[in-house]
């Protein structure tokens, strides 16, 4: 390894005479500011072993640690451009990567500080406020986006109603088509025990009630659940339509294809967790033109698991999702967030195990009038009044 000290009044011409005398694959070793213009310590190839034995030589000031950048690439005639040479002196210079450390924790720190301050410069009305959205359930950050929407107002009641009617329901994602009526393959994903199967049911016998059995094909993927299979196969037999099984992306294929007929084909696939090394696989094969997959959630999980989920099976093209058990849960404010952080369409919901009764399309005002209805009935059982019981929020979406 050649290795050669090259000094210039700034780096553009540095890096020239390296590239003049070592070609572009050589590499940057060291590099520091001089009271005249810059020294850069450049070789022809990297050698970890001797880079190590010349630091050390050196007390380790001309070489300093993690060294080893290349050149940037230079077109003919073309200098380096500007971006490329503040890339090489952030990288070798150790005092520069020491202060940009220093300063990405300014920055993080900063920023905390913001948002604590934007908490204090908050009026009592938007304090008042903000400590409703949050017995919503509301993410944090949902609730400061949603106060700064909110126009001048001293009335606490006529604020609850616009940050509710006005400001978050225009932020809930909803299907713009109706799931039965658009036809086609339909397959609900999901983790174990949101709901799939029975919400599979649901749609099944909603779609036979309005259009016969004789246009509607039902599949399922679920080979790994005791039982599963047979879940199914009763609620076909209840609405005389044969339920197919299928063990693998060829099955499927050939499944669909005999089905080719049907108005709607609805697939129930195997409810697996995020974290299942099987995921990946199952979800590839449902890749397939023409089919379009929904995402059904638990209405009644947590919000870290709501985002877990929509991030894992979001790497399937999703067309919206289904929120279940929204008889079951007691905030509905973490679904919600999710869904609009994500910007996930919802197509509809369930709330409750009755065949088809409990499924219902979903709508954005629905939703906000179902969870602020939960924080007054929990604001009723509560001893004593709290304030979120003190006015009607089911008002506003009357």
């Amino acid at each position: 390894m050649q290795i050669k000290r090259y000094s210039a009044p700034d780096m553009r011409r540095a890096l020239h005479l390296v590239r003049q005398a070592q070609g572009s694959q050589a590499v940057i070793l060291s590099s520091r500011r001089l009271p005249d213009g810059v020294e850069v310590i450049a070789a022809d190839e990297y050698d970890a072993a001797l880079v190590e034995r010349l630091a050390a030589a050196n007390d380790g000031d001309a070489l300093p640690p993690g060294t080893g950048t290349k050149l940037p690439p230079a077109s003919p005639g073309k200098p380096a451009a500007p971006a490329d040479l503040d890339r090489i002196s952030w990288a070798v210079d150790p005092a520069i990567a020491q202060l940009r450390s220093e300063l990405s924790t300014l920055r993080a720190l900063l920023e905390a500080e913001l948002r604590q301050s934007a908490v204090v410069r908050r009026s009592p009305l938007q304090t008042q406020l903000a400590q409703y959205l949050e017995q919503l359930g509301l993410a944090p950050q949902l609730i400061g986006s949603l106060l700064e929407q909110l126009t001048e107002t001293k009335d606490i009641a006529a604020a609850w109603r616009e940050v509710l009617s006005v400001h978050l329901a225009a932020r809930v994602p909803i299907a713009a088509d109706d799931m039965l009526a658009q036809g086609g393959v339909v397959a609900l994903l999901g983790p174990t025990g949101v709901g799939k199967t029975t919400t599979i049911a649901k749609l099944a016998a909603r779609f036979v009630r309005e259009h016969g059995a004789r246009h509607l094909g039902l599949l399922t993927t679920d080979n790994y659940r005791i039982g599963a299979h047979e879940q199914l196969q009763n609620y076909g037999r209840l609405l005389s339509v044969p339920v197919q099984m299928v063990d693998s992306a060829e099955d499927l294929g050939t499944a669909l294809a005999a089905l080719a007929n049907k108005r709607l084909v609805l697939v129930d696939t195997a409810g697996m967790s995020q974290r299942d090394l099987r995921l990946g696989e199952a979800l590839t094969g449902l890749r397939r033109d023409g089919l379009r997959s929904y995402l059904t959630l638990a209405s009644n999980a947590h919000e870290t698991m709501l985002d877990e989920a929509i991030t894992t099976f979001g790497a399937l093209p999703l067309s919206g999702c289904v929120l279940t058990k929204l008889d079951e849960c007691p905030s509905l404010g973490a679904a919600l967030s999710a869904v609009i952080h994500h910007r996930l369409p919802v197509a509809c919901v369930t709330d409750g195990q009755r065949v088809p009764e409990d499924l219902r399309p979903a709508r954005a005002r629905d939703l906000i009038s179902i969870a602020a209805q939960r924080v007054r009935s929990r604001a009723d059982q509560a001893a004593g009044a709290t304030p979120a019981g003190r006015f009607s929020p089911v008002a506003a979406h009357a």
